[in-house]
């Protein structure tokens, strides 16, 4: 059968160390047929991380409960504890074991069973195999197609076992070496018809004469990056003059997260050569992920500068300008990245961010949706068509795309915080801090305030966390808690309209009218549009009732009246009429919109909810 012979390419791919071609046939085969144990059992030796390792091996028990390779293999790896109740049974005879002797050994033998020979003598094997790899692999190619290190939706560490076969070609079992517990999402990987293809280097130039810059390159191509920091020092000392070396190191730092090693690699790259443009573009990258708030717009210029054809530069100082709402800066820059990278999913990804941000959400979405069709491993695009679909009121599409986003970038407060709006049913409008939220079933009510706890935890700075937690509070009906929250957002944003409106609607349910009305008045000199002055208006009428200011009631309802219909929330030209019916028990008469007076909410990223507010 096809499989039959495919799962042979792959067994023999996994013997020769051809890792990407075993992963390959693997993830065809279980396209296939997922419930094969077998595949799963061989795919754990060649996945990525620790992570999908335990996935894998986590896979072969629910099929086979009874497969002591993959129990072994999670006893081992730490991620299951070993079961008491099991008896000993005499150890299966591996090919990695040695022999038995029924007699003492003597000679060589003898001198073999000393542990420092063995490991002296494991350590010269190992440096033989290696130079062997290094001249028959990377000696016979001249220019390696070696790829770029890049965010993955399952970063981590490279596989700590492999798998080898009984001698009999039975069921694989696995060699492993532990590591800590992890319960983790599914390998994105398993959602990829077939094996994803990263991004070449953009450097690639050749170093005839040190074979471990070549060893370098391929082990940053496995992203082994122990490895390819060993062998790049090395090819360092021989050529000390290149700056791509310094450049790789530096790449290598990044990937591992030492942010300042890193930097100290790209600056001896400039050292080296101050045109060499990739090398501003790494220091740029590691000062971004030490500070979100960075001025690196100096170095991705001086990258562009030194070589206009640098796409990914372009990219990146789009991604900054948007990062800043600097739409007219970012829009040139997006274009030259699309005439150089016009495959690129990552420039669908902030292209939907700038049509996100000009208001046109159903293109965003668009885009988005494509972003993630053309690379399912890429975790930004989950980001924006998370919220892509927010902004459409597609909360269930949101919620998966987000939840699939927070599975992996767990330090997220972005992605946090828009799970939470989707739980919530929360859109993206600037009008939701003055419309009465409907209330939650209390499992997604659950949901979405560990959502917004998780946010808060990770930025306790950003006062737009406070007030949306705060409106999720007031939705329930729990006036003091979302007063509270938007006491702590006002205090890091004192001039925003949202929340100080938003304060002043808590302390009215808080059953504090007296407190309420002043507080919306206070926002009255914050308002800078018709909508915004009929919010105010709507609101301090509420609380001019409930503290029995009939006179200021009755002022604010006919200012309501008297400002344009378009400026009015849905259902509140009625409510406006009806009390002031009640209050003067004569009926209004309703004052003409004024055509000319038409203005334009500010752009706010609050979410809309479509229930009309009641007395």
């Amino acid at each position: 059968m096809p499989e039959d012979v495919m799962l042979r390419e792959a067994m023999e791919a996994v013997r020769l160390g051809q890792r990407a071609r075993a992963k390959d046939l693997l993830t065809r085969l279980l396209r296939a047929d997922q419930s094969n144990p077998v595949y799963w059992l061989w795919m754990s030796s060649v996945v990525d991380t620790s992570k999908e390792q335990i996935y894998c091996l986590q896979t072969v028990l629910r099929l086979e409960p009874g497969n002591r390779a993959a129990r072994q293999g999670l006893v081992l790896i730490g991620a299951a504890l070993p079961d008491e109740n099991v008896l000993p049974r005499p150890p299966v005879r591996r090919k990695w074991q040695v022999e038995e002797i029924e007699e003492p050994p003597t000679g060589v033998k003898a001198l073999l069973k000393k542990p420092v020979v063995r490991i002296t003598l494991f350590i010269l094997i190992g440096v033989i195999l290696l130079g062997l790899i290094a001249g028959g692999v990377f000696g016979y190619n001249r220019e390696p197609a070696a790829v770029a290190l890049r965010p993955t939706k399952t970063p981590g560490p490279a596989p700590t076992f492999t798998l080898t076969p009984t001698p009999e070609g039975g069921i694989p079992t696995p060699k492993i070496t532990p590591s800590p517990t992890y319960q983790g999402p599914k390998p994105l990987w398993m959602l990829l018809e077939a094996t994803y293809t990263p991004t070449p280097l953009y450097v690639n130039t050749p170093h005839p004469i040190s074979e471990a810059f070549r060893a370098g390159q391929r082990a940053l191509e496995r992203r082994d990056t122990v490895t390819a920091l060993m062998f790049l020092k090395q090819a360092s000392q021989v050529d000390p003059s290149a700056p791509d070396i310094p450049y790789y190191i530096g790449e290598v730092y990044r990937a591992s997260a030492d942010d300042q090693a890193a930097i100290d690699a790209y600056n001896q790259s400039l050292e080296i050569n101050p045109a060499f443009a990739p090398a501003y573009l790494g220091r740029a990258r590691t000062h971004l992920a030490i500070n979100p708030g960075a001025d690196i717009s100096q170095d991705l210029q001086a990258a562009i500068e030194h070589d206009p054809n640098l796409g990914e530069a372009y990219l990146e100082l789009a991604a900054y300008h948007l990062a800043r709402n600097d739409l007219t800066a970012a829009l040139p820059v997006l274009e030259a990245a699309e005439a150089l990278l016009p495959d690129s999913p990552l420039l669908l990804v902030y292209k939907a961010q700038m049509e996100l941000l000009n208001g046109n959400f159903s293109d965003a979405l668009a885009l988005a949706s494509e972003a993630n069709n053309r690379d399912l491993t890429l975790l930004p695009a989950y980001l924006v068509l998370g919220q892509a679909s927010l902004a459409n009121g597609e909360h269930q599409q949101a919620v998966d795309a987000l939840e699939t986003y927070t599975d992996y970038e767990t330090d997220s407060p972005t992605g946090w915080l828009a799970l939470a709006q989707a739980y919530a049913g929360f859109n993206q409008s600037e009008q939701a801090y003055a419309q009465s939220l409907p209330g939650l079933e209390d499992q997604k009510y659950e949901s979405a305030l560990e959502a917004f706890n998780a946010a808060i935890e990770l930025n306790k700075e950003n006062p737009e966390l406070y007030l949306y937690r705060g409106l999720l509070y007031l939705a329930q009906g729990e006036g003091q808690s979302a007063v509270n929250d938007f006491v702590s957002a006002r205090k890091l944003d004192s001039k925003s309209f949202p929340v100080n409106l938003a304060l002043g609607r808590a302390l009215l349910a808080a059953g504090r009218p007296r407190e309420a009305y002043a507080q919306i008045d206070g926002s009255l000199g914050l308002a800078s549009s018709d909508p915004q002055l009929a919010m105010v208006y709507f609101w301090r009428a509420m609380a001019a009732e409930e503290d029995s200011l009939v006179t200021s009631a009755v002022e604010d309802w006919q200012a309501l009246l008297a400002l344009p219909a378009e400026a009015l929330l849905p259902g509140w030209l009625e409510i406006a009429e009806e009390h002031l019916k009640l209050l003067t028990g004569t009926p209004t008469a309703v004052a003409s919109p004024t055509p000319t007076r038409t203005t334009t909410p500010a752009s706010s990223k609050t979410p809309n909810i479509r229930r009309t507010p009641t007395p």
